[in-house]
């Protein structure tokens, strides 16, 4: 007797007709516009749900439809979303060395960690070979108030947009070190600036302290962060090379992120056949 196909019930269907019409765009490659006859040709689903995808795409943003033709092309809003992707793809591929690097010196949990509203997201973990059982693993996120990720990511921020990703409500207690007063969260923040280093001393997880320091984006923006964490007696006696570590580290990448040289005609010619995808 046949057994039933088995519902993957966290599949959503409208998900994938979505990234399909979208892929019609990405494979045309001109961004010329495409008239709504070629898009709907090689899709396995009735025009009139690609008529809506399309109407939908429009009122976010991510579609327009030209003056002249009545062609459907993405956006700007779209490219923007699909070059962040791309820049945070490249992060992780260069920060891969750095961080094998100095978990083969340290032996600890190496993070690379980038703000997510008033959370700190983990897009890369390099997990110790005596890994905690409370390590993070990449997608997961952590209060951007109490982890060495978030507060030197935070402190080099402008202070305005530090006050609204805190808000006004009260911030989590994780530990009995947390920070979660804002006045004295913003003092700690000016000495991480001084220093360019950020620590959990048991802020967010009991007997676990981290160092962090932060990754400047080609703009000069704080994007990221590395750390490495580890339980509190392995942590202490090597938190001074630590700390120097990290900083060279998340600098390294800082200086890999940055374009070789803005002024050469290649560079220019790369950044203009970008921009016309």
């Amino acid at each position: 007797m046949p057994t039933s196909k088995q519902v993957d019930k966290s599949y959503i269907a409208v998900m994938s007709k979505i990234f399909n019409v979208l892929e019609c765009f990405v494979e045309d490659g001109t961004n010329q516009g495409l008239p709504f006859s070629q898009i709907s040709k090689g899709l396995p689903f009735s025009r009139t749900t690609i008529h809506r995808i399309l109407y939908t795409l429009g009122k976010l943003g991510y579609v327009e439809k030209t003056e002249i033709g009545s062609r459907y092309r993405l956006t700007g809003k779209f490219h923007d979303i699909s070059g962040n992707i791309l820049f945070f793809q490249h992060l992780q591929a260069v920060s891969k060395s750095v961080m094998r690097t100095l978990l083969v010196r340290y032996s600890e949990t190496v993070n690379l960690g980038s703000l997510d509203g008033r959370q700190v997201a983990y897009l890369d973990v390099a997990q110790s070979p005596s890994a905690l059982p409370i390590a993070a693993f990449p997608g997961d996120r952590n209060p951007v108030h109490s982890t060495a990720l978030g507060k030197a990511i935070l402190a080099f921020l402008p202070e305005q947009q530090i006050r609204t990703i805190l808000g006004d409500s009260p911030l989590l207690r994780k530990t009995s070190n947390t920070i979660t007063q804002h006045a004295r969260l913003l003092e700690h923040l000016a000495l991480i600036r001084g220093e360019r280093v950020a620590l959990d001393q048991e802020e967010n997880v009991d007997g676990v302290t981290c160092v962090a320091a932060p990754i400047f984006g080609p703009n000069g923006r704080v994007i990221a962060a590395f750390s490495v964490s580890g339980p509190v007696n392995r942590m202490s006696e090597k938190m001074s090379a630590l700390k120097s570590d990290v900083r060279a580290a998340a600098s390294s990448v800082t200086r890999m992120l940055k374009p070789p040289d803005t002024n050469s005609g290649r560079y220019r010619a790369n950044l203009s056949a970008m921009r016309a995808h």
